[in-house]
């Protein structure tokens, strides 16, 4: 597949994504906000638990660009949704499978890589942005999550350092996006309309093709 039929395909599925999904489904009373940031920018230093109370720090995933869907209770079914369709672009292989297999798919390899150069993966990862809570109610949310989730991890912010750090809008899916050295490259606070997941897919794609070396991302 040559670049600019990956490109096309994007944007195919991006158009699938608001017609069939959550931007369609559940209609934001007020536009998302979408903001890109600056490639100058310090990596970002975020350390949270996922419901093993394993530890997970966004430092691990250098080298590949990171996708955080966060939202709060009323929101994660929606980061749900829009996380394994967001998983689906870039991993097609991953349409129909179990959760297990899907996150085990391999991502769409990049045009123009030297041979036997890894791709970059675009890693979509969930975050259940529960905000700073006594210990008793986290073993309970923790519990929750395993539940729901006993074999995909699920980032866990106990301290409310998503909305702190990146905003969050109440009861709807919320975005980040990190390079392959962990800065901060757009965030999206609110349902994605048709133009903000155009901007969202193409933005991971370049910043996959930045980590690579095949160009720096606009």
């Amino acid at each position: 597949m040559t670049r600019k039929s990956w490109l096309t395909t994007l944007s195919v599925v991006a158009l699938s994504l608001t017609l069939g999904g959550v931007a369609c489904s559940q209609v934001p009373a007020t536009p998302p906000v979408a903001q890109a940031a600056a490639a100058e920018a310090k990596p970002v230093e975020l350390v949270v638990e996922d419901q093993f109370a394993r530890r997970q720090d966004l430092a691990a995933y250098r080298g590949d660009v990171v996708v955080l869907v966060y939202g709060d209770r009323k929101g994660m079914d929606s980061c749900k949704e829009l996380g394994a369709k967001l998983h689906v672009v870039f991993h097609p292989t991953a349409a129909d499978q179990t959760p297990e297999k899907a996150r085990k798919a391999p991502v769409v390899a990049l045009e123009g890589l030297p041979a036997g150069q890894r791709s970059p993966d675009a890693l979509i990862l969930p975050v259940a942005a529960a905000g700073n809570i006594p210990g008793v109610i986290k073993d309970l949310i923790r519990a929750q999550v395993k539940k729901a989730s006993p074999e995909v991890p699920v980032w866990l912010d106990f301290t409310g350092v998503m909305e702190k750090q990146f905003g969050l809008r109440a009861g709807e899916p919320n975005i980040v996006v990190f390079d392959g050295v962990g800065r901060l490259r757009l965030k999206v606070n609110g349902t994605p309309d048709q133009a903000t997941t155009d901007k969202l897919l193409q933005t991971v794609q370049n910043l996959r093709a930045e980590a690579a070396g095949l160009g720096k991302a606009p």
